[in-house]
């Protein structure tokens, strides 16, 4: 195939006889093409592109034909490619190239040259190719070709296309501040038409501009925000990837929710405000309107405007800026705070008992909040718009610390100075009221009061009466009150000044006597009616008999005037008296009445049956305080019979047969009875039995009796007798009864009676039975132990050929066996028999030809229908089994498994086995033994009572007031029964299958005795050994800790939440370490109080944990969970300066705990800021090291200052006037000395140079002294005597030099704590 002309060349090898050759080309689907030669090869030309033609030769001559040649195949030109298309792919700058299939084409390639002579190509077997690494800017001319195995296709005609435009290049970008645009130029780009240039933030907003030059300006920029910006360039079709990112940063925004707080306690500012965007810094500015600047540059979104001056209002603007411009926000206005209000003076308003406060305006007040500060840590608060305030609600009795601070809608100034000042004494407090019941005196007790000098009581009663009492110590007695009445009380302390300080209350004085009191005896219920005249004062009675000889005593009450004596004891005289009572005392005894009870019940009552008579006569012991005595018989039917007697019997004749009688007698005195006697039971005789019958039994020779049954009677006695005297008898207590060994041919004479436990009836009318013959002679049974058969031998005496044998069972069953011999053997005999045999000559048993009877019994059988009953209480069973009629002892033996046994040897059909070892499985054995045999043995099992518990355990909830009882697992139980029994009231229960059960309800404070027991269904074992246990208080949760300054001093006011529980105490503990010394650690706790918050005195720059248990009688809770805190901080030591008096950098060591230190100016006695600082310097001007002071703060509160400072050498502190060069110190001052229980706070001045302080303690009522050496200004003296009054006197110490003592100061101790 010729690729480029499509002309076939055929060519073949010649063969032989041809003249010449068709070739022929067969397409698959169209006509054949022929060429025709006389030599090996012929050419075809304009063959059909892409299509497969089946090419053959024929060989000719003139004659013939050859057959053609086998097939060869041929495949023509591929078709040229055609709908070329070409579509370029921007973003990789690829053009994608697309084209209808070619016929016969296996393959294709693309190729692209552009006019610069760059060239691009690409091969696939589909009809798509992307054309890679096209340079940029550039037009394409792209051709397709068409290939297969052998040729190609001519290529297809030429598309243009145009490669996307390069990337510009940035140069580049100027921001214009004012109008917050980006200016923005960049280099040509080959191929572009037009330019596109983005600025994108990272917050999404986008500005554009498009040009067809190399510069634009991007406008509208957001403030704050940092843009990414890049340029595109494009052509008609495609834009070129961006350009490399240029950064530019925007305008910042300005400042927005600008905020300044004001620092209350520095006069400081902190400015907040969001954050702007794009900004760098910030400078914030302040400018007041007095014309003083204040200002702060920072990096962040607060800052800190110092040195504002008090009482000026402030305008604030916040200038964000960054490396390019910046921008101002809005005027903030501020107010700094208020000056100190300044001229505090306080006075008591006596009248009210208010204190009334006032001082000089503040500048830059709007309002004032004055605070008064009790010595006890008790703190009120008066607000008001003016320079005056009045307290109206101080506490009585107190010194307190008045300052004030001056406020505006923002902020509050320092407290001014404080003022001291004492309130008015407190209305006497715990005041009580109570009668001597006595002597009729009323003794009113109060606790002490500070600043009181002495109390007046006064009295008033409603009929009148007056008195009073005066008294300097806490209680005062009012003699010789009336009775009845109920006394106004008054109490007044006084103090000189202001004396109106009262406290009123009620006292009740002793009831008086009841008058006109009256007994009478009730009969009926054998008690006395009491009445009275109604008593003054009286809230109760009490009426009281008393038997003349002591022995006895009974009472009742009402509030009426009247009321029962019950309970009485028969036959006594009793002397009667009322009391009247009120809450508190009881009335002097009334005249007496006397009642005489009713006779007693007789004693010892017996009845003797006189059967014979058919009477009964009734005796009983003698009663002298009876006047006759009444007898009442009643029988079973109802019927009732009487007698009377005044002595000591009496008779009850004509009495019907067959009666049953419950007797009981009466003392009888003035038609008052007494209590029936105590039932004795009798009865009559029994009525004689009626219709006798009777019929002999051959085989055992006895007679059968019945009778119809008799009243009365409990049981019967048959009686027979033969005329020479032979008698049998039998008992039963119902119809039929057997006569048993009657004699043969023998008649009897019977007769029959009923009996009680009393009487026996007269005896039926005669009757007569006769036994029958017995002429066999000679007859010997025996049998073996646990054998069925019993072997019967005789003599033949009798002409006869068979004989019969009869056992007849004490049951009355029958067994026999015949023989023509002299033996028989009976079979299927029962255990456990009675047999009477005979041997017979006939089948008819009472024929005269039998033997008398003989008798056997058998062995006993195995003992059946046992059954074991627990004894729960002897911790044993009772073992009962079927009775045998033979059996003469039983043998019982239990095994437990534990190897314990236990025997029981028995005459009837039952045994108790005690203590038998608890919680074991018993194996049982019970054989019958009679005359001669034992039975084979019954077996069975049972288990002992179940043991007590043990191992208990509970585990207490405080929360819920519940309880789990946990305790070990006891053999053979089945359920357990828990109890919890408190000390007072009822028990309370649970049960449970496992091994522990839950007590809800408990009572809290309660102490609970927990046991348990066992149970085993029918059991229960004793209770375990009690475990007791208090329902103790959940400890408190909620603990708070403020710090408050008293004095020179820090204490720890802590307090906390109630425990809901009865009788609650509480102990609050503090454990800590001393300026982290762990040489140095504290260890305090509180009293046990009802009271739910306590003060420490803590040492400073302390880390602390507060822990509070909560007591009652039922035991002490766990500790709460702590509270950790730290005191604060303490002074700043080694104080020194650097430099002069007109500039100073002042110093110090680092106190623990401490965040913030402060210097003051204490010079013409004011305390004014000077820095303010939490590092350990300050530098200032105008240093007077003899006026400065500086102290260490934190959240909890600050230290006492430390005016010790030491300088360059050289340099030396003015000393204060009063201090002296010879180390001579000044007496100190007691301040205040408080009573709390038995406690006792001192508190005295600080004297200056002193290392420690002496306190001497004088008991009064001993006139002991105690001393005391305390290092601070106030000491806490506890566990005082009651009631006692006690001195004190301190004085001041430096090494060897002390003071003299100040002057003394006393107070007496209370009641109690």
């Amino acid at each position: 195939m010729n690729c480029v002309s499509n002309i076939v060349m055929v060519s073949w090898i010649s063969s032989a006889g041809a003249e010449f050759y068709t070739a022929t080309v067969t397409p698959e689907d169209d006509q054949s093409i022929d060429c025709w030669s006389d030599n090996t090869q012929c050419g075809m030309p304009n063959l059909v592109c892409g299509q497969n033609y089946t090419v053959t030769v024929i060989a000719s001559n003139q004659d013939c034909n050859s057959d053609p040649s086998e097939a060869g195949i041929l495949q023509s030109v591929p078709c040229i490619p055609a709908d070329v298309d070409v579509a370029m792919d921007c973003s990789n700058n690829e053009a994608v190239v697309s084209w209808s299939a070619s016929q016969g084409a296996l393959s294709y390639t693309v190729a692209a040259h552009s006019k610069q002579g760059h060239l691009s190509s690409c091969e696939t077997a589909g009809l798509t190719c992307t054309l890679t690494n096209l340079t940029c800017g550039q037009t394409y001319l792209v051709q397709i070709s068409a290939q297969d195995d052998i040729c190609s296709s001519l290529p297809s005609p030429v598309t243009e296309v145009k490669s996307a435009p390069c990337t510009p290049s940035i140069g580049s970008v100027i921001l214009d501040c004012s109008t917050n645009s980006a200016l923005l130029d960049w280099a040509f780009a080959q191929g572009a038409v037009v330019y596109n240039a983005t600025a994108r933030s990272s917050s999404g907003h986008i500005s554009t501009c498009n040009t067809n030059y190399t510069n634009c300006e991007l406008q509208n920029l957001q403030c704050g925000q940092t843009y990414n910006v890049i340029v595109v360039a494009s052509n008609e079709n495609c834009s070129s990837p961006p350009s490399s990112r240029l950064q530019v940063e925007s305008v910042p925004c300005p400042p927005e929710g600008v905020v300044a707080a004001l620092d209350c306690s520095t006069n400081t500012a902190r400015v907040d405000w969001q954050s702007s965007m794009g900004a760098d810094s910030y400078i914030v500015q302040a400018f007041s309107m007095q014309g003083h600047e204040s200002g702060c540059e920072t990096p962040t979104q607060s800052c800190i405007l110092p040195d504002l001056l008090c009482g000026c209002t402030y305008n604030i603007t916040v200038i964000a800026d960054n490396s390019v411009c910046n921008v101002s926000s809005g005027i903030t206005q501020m107010k700094a705070v208020p000056c100190v209000p300044q001229q505090v003076e306080a006075r008591v308003v006596c009248e009210s008992g208010g204190v009334a406060v006032s001082w000089e305006p503040s500048k830059g007040a709007s309002s004032y909040t004055t605070v008064a500060q009790g010595n006890g840590g008790y703190e009120s608060t008066c607000n008001s718009s003016v320079t005056t305030c009045l307290f109206s609600d101080l506490l009585c009795g107190l010194n307190y610390s008045i300052s004030v601070s001056a406020s505006d809608e923002t902020c509050s100034s320092a407290r001014s100075s404080d003022v001291e000042i004492n309130t008015l004494p407190c209305v006497p407090q715990g005041v009580t009221a109570e009668m001597v019941c006595s002597n009729d005196t009323g003794v009113v007790s109060w606790e002490e009061e500070e600043g009181v000098s002495s109390y007046r009581v006064q009295a008033f009663g409603p009929d009148g009466h007056r008195t009073e009492c005066n008294s300097t110590e806490t209680s005062c007695q009012l003699p010789g009150l009336h009775c009845g009445q109920l006394y106004n009380l008054t109490l007044m302390a006084q103090d000189g000044e202001c004396d109106n300080s009262v406290a009123h209350l009620d006292l009740q004085s002793v009831p008086c006597t009841p008058t006109n009191v009256k007994a009478s005896l009730l009969c009926h219920s054998n008690s006395a009616a009491v009445t009275w005249e109604r008593a003054s004062g009286a809230v109760s009675y009490l009426a009281v008999a008393v038997t003349a000889d002591g022995s006895h005593q009974t009472q009742c009450n009402n509030t009426m005037t009247h009321c029962d004596l019950d309970d009485l004891q028969c036959g006594q005289t009793y002397n009667v008296s009322v009391f009247a009572q009120d809450e508190s005392c009881s009335s002097v005894e009334s005249n007496r009445s006397y009642v005489q009870t009713a006779s007693c019940a007789p004693q010892n009552v017996t009845v003797n049956a006189q059967c014979a008579e058919g009477a009964i006569t009734v005796s009983w012991s003698p009663n002298p305080d009876a006047q006759y005595f009444h007898v009442a018989a009643v029988s079973n039917t109802g019927a009732r019979l009487y007698c009377n007697s005044s002595s000591t019997t009496c008779t009850m004749n004509n009495l019907p047969c067959g009666q049953h009688y419950n007797v009981t007698v009466l003392s009888v005195r003035d038609d008052c009875e007494s209590q029936p006697s105590a039932v004795v039971e009798t009865s009559s005789a029994p009525c004689m039995p009626s219709n006798p019958k009777s019929h002999l039994d051959c085989v055992s020779n006895s007679a059968w009796v019945t009778w119809d049954d008799a009243d009365g009677a409990l049981s019967y006695f048959v009686y027979a007798e033969e005329m020479n005297g032979h008698n049998s008898t039998c008992t039963t207590t119902s119809s039929p009864c057997e006569v048993p060994d009657l004699k043969c041919g023998t008649r009897y004479t019977l007769h029959l009676k009923a009996t009680n436990e009393h009487c026996h009836s007269n005896h039926s009318a005669t009757f007569e039975l006769v036994t029958g013959p017995c002429s066999l002679t000679s007859i010997s049974i025996a049998t073996e132990c646990n054998n069925d058969t019993i072997l019967v031998d005789w003599e033949n005496t009798v002409n006869t050929t068979l004989y019969v044998v009869t056992a007849e069972g004490h049951d009355q069953s029958l067994i026999s066996c015949n023989s023509s011999s002299d033996s028989c053997e009976l079979e299927d005999v029962r255990c456990g028999m009675h047999y009477s045999i005979i041997v017979s000559a006939s089948s008819n048993r009472c024929s005269n030809l039998r033997s008398s009877p003989k008798k056997i019994q058998t062995a006993p059988c195995v003992p059946d229908n046992v059954t074991v009953v627990q004894s729960c209480e002897e911790s044993g069973v009772t073992v009962t089994w079927g009775h045998s009629p033979v059996a003469t002892s039983y043998q019982l033996t239990a095994t437990g498994s534990d190897g314990d046994m236990v025997n029981c040897s028995t005459l009837v059909n039952n045994c108790t086995l005690a203590d038998l070892h608890c919680g074991q499985l018993y194996n049982l054995s019970i054989t019958a033994s009679g005359d001669n045999c034992t039975s084979l043995p019954s077996t069975s099992s049972f288990r002992s009572v179940p043991c007590q518990p043990s191992g208990l355990t509970v585990d207490i909830d405080c929360e819920t007031n519940s309880a789990v009882l946990s305790w070990d697992a006891s053999e053979g139980a089945v359920n357990y029964y828990g109890c919890a029994q408190p000390q007072d009231g009822d028990a309370l229960y649970c049960d449970s299958p496992a091994l522990s059960c839950t007590f809800d309800g408990l009572e809290c404070g309660e102490i609970y005795n927990f046991s348990v027991e066992a149970s085993d269904g029918f059991c229960n074992s004793s209770f375990s050994s009690p475990l007791t246990e208090g329902a103790v208080p959940c400890p408190p949760t909620a603990l708070n800790v403020r710090m408050q300054k008293i004095g020179q001093y820090h204490w720890a006011f802590t307090s906390w939440d109630s425990v809901n529980c009865s009788d609650v105490k509480y102990l609050a503990e503090i454990s800590g370490r001393i300026k982290d010394d762990p040489h140095a650690l504290m260890e305090v706790s509180s009293y046990w109080l009802p009271r739910r918050y306590f003060e420490f005195p803590m040492p400073c720059s302390t880390a602390y944990n507060l822990t509070v248990r909560a007591g009652n009688s039922a035991g002490v809770s766990a500790p709460s969970a702590a509270f950790a805190g730290v005191t604060v901080p303490c002074p700043p030591q080694n104080v020194k300066y650097s430099g002069n008096a007109q500039s100073a950098v002042l110093s110090w060591d680092a106190s623990l705990f401490a965040s913030t230190y402060t210097v003051y100016d204490t010079s013409e006695g004011g305390h004014v800021e000077l820095c303010s600082t939490p590092t350990l310097s300050c530098p200032l001007t105008d240093f007077n090291s003899s006026a400065t002071e500086v102290t260490a703060s934190n959240a909890w509160g600050e230290s006492n200052p430390n005016a010790v400072i030491t300088g360059p050498v050289g340099s030396r502190r003015r000393r204060h006037v009063r201090e002296t060069y010879n180390n001579d110190l000044e007496s100190p001052k007691v301040l205040n000395v408080s009573v709390s229980g038995l406690s006792v706070y001192v508190k005295w001045t600080t004297v200056k140079s002193a290392t420690s302080y002496t306190l001497k303690i004088q008991d009064q009522s001993e006139m002991s002294v105690e001393v005391r050496t305390v290092e601070g200004d106030f000491y806490v003296e506890t566990d005082l005597k009651p009631r006692t009054t006690y001195c004190f006197q301190v004085a001041a110490k430096k090494d060897s030099t002390q003071t003299p003592y100040s002057t003394r100061r006393c107070r007496t101790t209370g009641a109690s704590e």
